[in-house]
């Protein structure tokens, strides 16, 4: 009996330490907040030249893969919409509440040697929109 009440402490206290390290990106870091796009590629899957964009702004957040480079979130080959969560354990994102897609923060915003906000998720660099 004894064995069972420490398990359900242990799997309690362990709950409660992992489930810290997650909360909202804006409260996280502010710098996250606001409207990201990478540079123009070209996607062979798409035939296309394409972009990603990353839209932080609270419940209306935004996520897409593989979009028309000169509409945002337009013919995306994959979109997210929802609340940001930033996990510090992970080091990454999640975009609302499925987990099927989440993105690894290689590097938090900064301004780089161009004076331009840059935000590296999954090795790809994107760039801050005013």
């Amino acid at each position: 009996m004894k064995s069972i009440i420490y398990f359900t402490i242990g799997t309690f206290v362990l709950v409660l330490l992992f489930s810290c390290n997650v909360q909202n990106i804006e409260k996280y870091n502010e710098d996250f907040k606001g409207e990201w796009h990478t540079k123009v590629y070209y996607s062979p899957s798409k035939s296309d030249s394409i972009r990603n964009y990353l839209t932080i702004d609270g419940q209306d957040s935004g996520f897409g893969i593989g979009c028309d480079k000169d509409e945002a979130f337009e013919g995306c080959l994959f979109f997210q919409t929802g609340k940001v969560k930033f996990n510090k354990a992970s080091n990454g994102i999640q975009v609302g509440n499925s987990v099927q897609q989440i993105q690894r923060v290689d590097r938090e915003p900064f301004v780089n040697s161009n004076g331009e906000w840059e935000l590296i998720l999954d090795s790809i660099s994107y760039f801050k929109i005013y």
